[in-house]
């Protein structure tokens, strides 16, 4: 038995059309599957901790969805066994979001995945359904940030700020929004300081963009860390340090150009653990696109706090190296 989990509002509602699609195939072969759609945030992750929990009988949980669809999925998966503990059951990515950025890395580079996943919606998924019937697996490495586990890239600052603000401009912009978001956090752009603590060393400073990552892309392509492996046991971070609001102009130009490893900002670190403190307000994490407001990541649901006022937020990240099977 195979449960598709499938977010119907993924790539701007065109999602829910690649599900008969798949399923025709999966009758034609004589598979057995079940499928649910999502309703609303952290459905995803409710739905696949109880098949993980209950279904001896799993295959495989397969997710149709973006970037965000494969957090909820992969962090219920997570959450069903004690973290580090190896998961039984593998997952299915069938990228179907406006990003589509894990699959990048997990398909061995851009080009190869948008050849693959972004023709025609019954091309994408027989190329799917190839993957999964061929029944081979990867083991990779999933990171958790405060116990939420994530599949791709973290990130802090203006790049998060960037995917707050396009939430809240795309009823008016539309397919513009991430546009429009760009311009207006450049606009408002500032520096956040952090404490860092990672392999035994601290760094104070202030900081333009933080990036936790596990995958090379994010950002519909970006090429935020070319040297970043889903299955070596280790976090990549990408750390920007303080930049003015013109240079933060030219820094998007050059992640689009992968160019920005150049820049004297721009330091990477790989490392098991990471801590960052950073002060209360009001800044936003960002985990694989889903937006966790006031950097609170608290199990299951994003909540406000009081003392976030007041108090210094505390972010862990942990590597769990090779937890989780996907098909390949």
């Amino acid at each position: 038995m195979y449960h598709i989990i499938i977010n119907p509002i993924a790539g701007r509602g065109r999602t829910i059309h690649r599900l008969p699609i798949l399923t025709k195939l999966f009758d034609s072969h004589g598979l057995t599957y079940e499928a649910h759609i999502t309703t609303g945030l952290m459905d995803g992750y409710e739905k696949a901790k109880r098949f993980c929990e209950s279904g001896k009988d799993c295959k495989g949980i397969i997710g149709i969805g973006g970037d965000g669809t494969f957090q909820e999925i992969a962090a219920g998966m997570v959450d069903s066994y004690p973290h580090g503990q190896k998961i039984p059951i593998p997952l299915g990515i069938f990228p179907a979001g406006s990003g589509n950025d894990f699959i990048m890395t997990l398909e061995g580079g851009k080009s190869i995945a948008l050849a693959k996943y972004k023709k025609d919606i019954e091309m994408a998924a027989k190329n799917f359904f190839e993957t999964l019937h061929r029944g081979k697996t990867r083991s990779i490495d999933v990171i958790t940030a405060n116990g939420m586990a994530f599949l791709n890239i973290g990130n802090l600052g203006l790049d998060a700020r960037i995917v707050d603000n396009a939430a809240a401009l795309k009823p008016k912009y539309g397919r513009q929004a991430y546009v429009a978001a760009v311009y207006k956090s450049i606009a408002k752009h500032k520096n956040i300081p952090l404490t860092i603590e990672a392999n035994g060393e601290k760094w104070d400073k202030q900081y333009t963009l933080v990036a936790i990552c596990n995958g090379q892309y994010y950002g519909g392509g970006l090429h935020i860390t070319p040297g970043a492996k889903i299955d070596d046991g280790k976090i990549t971070l990408c750390l920007i340090e303080a930049m003015s609001r013109p240079k933060t102009m030219v820094l998007f130009p050059t992640l689009m150009m992968g160019q920005h490893v150049k820049l004297k900002p721009v330091k990477f670190i790989e490392c098991e653990n990471l801590v960052i403190t950073l002060p209360p307000g009001k800044e936003t994490l960002c985990l694989d696109g889903n937006l966790y407001p006031d950097c609170n990541v608290e199990h299951p649901q994003p909540e406000k706090k009081s003392d976030r006022k007041t108090d210094r937020i505390r972010l862990e990240f942990k590597i769990l190296p090779r937890v989780l099977d996907v098909f390949v």
